[in-house]
């Protein structure tokens, strides 16, 4: 079937054997290496409880005696943020998180723009993390390590994050313990804590500033939220976790982290004195450890520290390794990044790029832990803000999408609503890691602009410098009249490689799926294509049962949109088969369409959704 002539009709006919393989791959991959409970639950739940070394101590610096309060806030905000979750990757279960489902709920520039809150979550936490070592020269170097440690090929294990969730939690709790013994023979520390003035903060970069309960409630709860990054992450990987394990995870993180947050607030400020903790935010954890047990529970919340803060900045390695595969395969990022060394079987340029960029931000702040973690908490939040705005896209337009937890519109709102607080916290009380974030943000955002309207941008070129060649030759009179049609007709130099860059771009049909000719579904997919991907070919595939006349009205309609729609063509395929994910990936592989390019209506029923569930994206109700 050409690319460029559309109108044609095809009748396949579906090969069972071939089928039938593909069935009994995908339901051996279904059960085949699944993460189980605390295996996903440590994966996550390393970057979420290693939030509490460098937030405890931040918090308490903004709201003095009133942190453990805006915990409490942090952890009923985290509590309704669940069944967001839940319902958000029950809808759309597969990995990239909001993005994902974004993208069968919006527009694809929409989802694109809102990736880009992504890529800087995971490029502040590789940073933040990274700072852990206080020296600018040795964070760096510590980036570059596990750069090519990814670039080796050494990714992250479940094991070997199980192992380190243990322990991190074993030492968060022999921690509690002895300050808890500690706190019992010193119980003044506590109550002359409780008897100091609320902090001095400023806000607007230093143009405005306060002492009170509301000034170290609204800022305290916007630093608090740090203590929950991480909760995201799980999101990520929902496609390696077993049925019914996503629910559990995000119970056993919010759980752990909600304990542990609320626990270490109350007993920093029952061990060390308050103008100690403002002095040593960044190490607060380990100074409790050498007052509460001495000096070898100091070294041991040290190891810890560093152990945990350096893996997750493995796991923002390979959390961006497989964003950006993601965006990549979707033609958001340039394509060139999806290219395997041919040694290792890594995709070293996307790995070498985010080494580069953390980096430079390291270099550009200086490794100042603070402006970063104020990066790092405008990222984090920005990313559960666009969970929640998924959730209500999936409410508003994918309604009939079967979905095992549904939340009310009460509690998304609320979560909207506490999320921005948190955003304009952040903003507010540092100005300076606002600018920071913006800057890297239209530094994302240019790429992914540039890679939505490449076809667009390349015709534009092409125009522009046909008119410079005929106004400047022709006005020098070294033109004849042929030569004048040949430069109309493109005819400059760098013409044809521009004309053949954008034949490749555009060389890709898609598909979409039709289980009747109506013409408005047809014509709303027809838009969708023609304003969110880059193609000249749409193809109309229609699935039936074997003893199932094809409904002839579909080549009508197919030549009707055809004539239509000159800029793109339409062809209709009819396959005899049952229209399942097997039968999906089998048209992939005989039609060299990726699944990610394949669009449908949304689903009405579990065996429909399955195939969503695939990959294929949701384009229309």
């Amino acid at each position: 079937m050409h690319p460029n002539i559309g109108g044609e009709a095809q009748f396949v006919q579906g090969h069972k054997d071939e089928i039938d393989a593909i069935r009994l791959e995908l339901e051996a991959n279904e059960t085949k290496n699944k993460l189980g409970e605390w295996t996903s639950t440590s994966i996550s739940g390393n970057a979420i409880l290693s939030s509490v070394l460098f937030s405890a101590g931040q918090t308490i610096a903004k709201a003095g005696k009133l942190a453990p309060v805006t915990q409490l806030l942090v952890v009923t905000v985290v509590y309704c943020l669940r069944w967001v979750f839940e319902e958000v990757m029950s809808a759309v279960p597969l990995n990239g998180g909001f993005y994902t489902a974004m993208l069968n709920s919006a527009p694809k520039k929409v989802a694109a723009i809102f990736a880009v809150f992504s890529m800087l979550s995971y490029l502040s936490t590789a940073v933040v993390n990274a700072v852990s070592i206080p020296v600018m020269g040795c964070t760096i170097l510590l980036l570059v390590v596990f750069a090519l440690l990814c670039l080796m090929g050494i990714a992250e294990s479940a094991f070997v994050a199980l192992i380190f969730f243990v322990f991190h939690t074993f030492t968060l709790t022999l921690l509690g313990i002895f300050s808890l013994i500690y706190v019992a023979q010193h119980p003044s520390i506590f109550v002359d804590n409780m008897g100091t003035s609320l902090p001095h903060v400023t806000m607007f970069g230093g143009a405005a500033d306060a002492s009170n309960v509301a000034s170290a409630l609204f800022l305290g709860y916007g630093t608090a939220m740090l203590g929950v990054t991480g909760f995201e992450s799980s999101s990520q990987y929902v496609e390696e976790q077993a049925a019914g394990m996503f629910p559990k995870t995000l119970r056993n993180m919010w759980a752990l982290s909600s304990t542990f947050n609320v626990a270490y607030s109350l007993l920093a400020l029952a061990v060390v004195p308050l103008d100690t903790i403002i002095s040593n935010q960044s190490t607060l954890l380990s100074l409790m450890g050498r007052l509460s047990g001495g000096r070898w529970l100091e070294v041991l919340v040290a190891i810890d520290a560093f152990g945990v803060l350096a893996g997750a900045v493995l796991t923002a390695y390979v959390g961006i390794n497989g964003l950006f595969q993601r965006l990549a395969i979707d033609r958001v990022l340039p394509s060139f990044l999806l290219k395997v060394n041919s040694c290792r079987g890594t995709n070293h340029y996307i790995i070498l790029v985010f080494c580069i960029v953390c980096s430079s931000l390291v270099f550009i702040l200086n490794a100042e832990v603070t402006v970063l973690s104020g990066v790092f908490a405008l990222a984090f939040l920005s990313v559960l803000l666009s969970f929640t705005i998924a959730c209500l896209l999936l409410k508003i337009c994918r309604e009939e999408i079967p979905r095992k937890r549904t939340t009310s519109w009460t509690n998304t709102c609320f979560c909207l609503g506490m999320i921005s607080l948190g955003i304009l916290s952040n903003a507010f009380s540092d100005v300076k890691a606002l600018s920071y974030f913006f800057i890297y943000f239209l530094v994302f955002f240019v790429v992914v602009f540039l890679m939505l309207t490449r076809v667009s941008l390349l015709k534009g070129l092409l125009y522009i410098s046909r008119k410079l060649l005929l106004h400047f030759g022709g006005k020098q009179g070294e033109f004849t009249p042929i030569q004048q049609l040949s430069a109309g007709g493109h005819a400059f130099v760098g013409s044809v490689k521009v004309a053949k860059t954008i034949e490749t771009v555009k060389n890709t049909p898609v598909v979409f799926f039709c289980k009747v000719a109506n013409l408005p579904k047809i014509n709303e997919a027809v838009r969708y294509v023609m304003q969110n991907e880059h193609t000249y070919c749409l193809r109309l595939v229609h699935v039936c049962e074997p003893d199932a006349p094809v409904p002839r009205e579909f080549e009508d309609v197919v030549n009707l949109f055809d004539h239509i729609y000159p800029s793109i063509k339409i062809d209709f395929i009819a396959v005899t088969g049952a229209f399942d994910p097997a039968m999906v990936q089998w048209l992939s592989k005989s039609m060299d369409v990726p699944t990610n390019l394949m669009f449908m209506r949304q689903p009405a029923n579990e065996n429909i959704h399955r195939v969503s569930a695939l990959g294929v994206r949701v384009i229309s109700d």
